[in-house]
């Protein structure tokens, strides 16, 4: 069964919600990663333009032109995560330079970086990779060396990656700045990896890295949004610990946590300990198992949590 959009979700819990007890009212945001990221920010479009390289795209060169098509404007967003048929964001560099990736192959991919990065000083655009994992590009922990299910890669292509440790190396030329350090290697550091090696790209010439959680959380001020709330309930497909190591589950409860607020999550099914609960910072779990629908899951959670 497919899984409902995420407004869809939201909608039914909520009735749910306000159906348990009276005078209830519910306040639904989307936030996440994926088709998830699109409707939370499409009440923000207006504050910049957004880019998703869908997790089964094996080419990000679309994503690339998107981007070329936007510079100049204050800000553009890319977001993306751990697919499983990484092109190192090649594709993304040769839609962005509107060449051949052929172009931006081998001994060409410096002299490309150069040029994308001049090309996004001009624009004067804060260009913001939104990464969903925060798996690098490049190194033993990277999407070149695991799979999104986590198993390694055996194939490695060495005179790939030799190639992109020493094109990515000392970049960006003269925006070094917006790095973590003047050591960092855009390839290497936090969230390179995110749509398939876009994220290298963009530290590499001049744009900057931020968790697709973090970014949400300041975008869609969800501290204000908590601020007056009794319940935060949030819904996750499945609690399991190798999905929420790339979900944006932590900072909506790190943020409910400041406030002291309980959190509740509704799951078609959890497989975290009663410690892993206690680490996410959830107070409780109601599993569906696929038989109970979600309006009635939040009729039990509000005849439970909100009496």
């Amino acid at each position: 069964m497919p899984l409902l959009p995420t407004g869809v979700a939201l909608e039914q819990i909520g009735r749910g919600l306000t159906d348990g007890v009276d005078r209830l009212d519910v306040v639904s945001l989307p936030f996440g990663s994926g088709p998830t990221f699109d409707e939370a920010v499409a009440a923000c479009r207006s504050q910049a333009s957004f880019v998703r390289v869908p997790a089964e795209a094996s080419s990000t060169r679309e994503a690339g032109e998107h981007v070329a098509a936007a510079l100049g404007k204050p800000r553009v967003v890319v977001e993306g995560g751990h697919g499983p048929s990484p092109d190192c964001g090649l594709g993304f560099l040769a839609g962005l330079l509107g060449v051949a990736e052929s172009d931006v192959s081998g001994e060409g991919l410096g002299p490309a970086l150069t040029r994308a990065e001049d090309m996004l000083g001009a624009s004067g655009t804060d260009l913001v990779c939104a990464a969903s994992t925060p798996r690098p590009l490049l190194g033993l922990d990277s999407v070149l060396a695991v799979r999104p299910d986590l198993d390694p890669i055996e194939e490695q292509d060495t005179e790939l990656t030799g190639a992109l440790t020493q094109a990515f190396a000392h970049r960006p030329l003269r925006r070094r700045q917006l790095l973590g350090g003047q050591a960092a290697h855009p390839a290497r550091t936090f969230g390179s990896g995110a749509g398939g090696g876009v994220g290298a790209v963009i530290a590499a010439i001049g744009g900057r890295i931020a968790p697709t959680a973090d970014f949400l959380a300041d975008l869609l001020n969800v501290d204000d949004a908590l601020k007056d709330a009794d319940l935060l309930v949030v819904v996750e497909p499945e609690l399991a610990s190798p999905l929420l190591a790339t979900s944006t589950l932590d900072a909506l409860t790190r943020a409910a946590g400041e406030l002291a607020l309980p959190v509740v999550a509704a799951t078609v099914r959890s497989s975290l300990s009663h410690y892993e609960r206690a680490q996410w910072g959830l107070h409780g779990i109601f599993e569906t198992e696929a038989c109970v629908t979600l309006d009635d899951a939040g009729r039990r959670i509000a005849r439970t949590w909100l009496r």
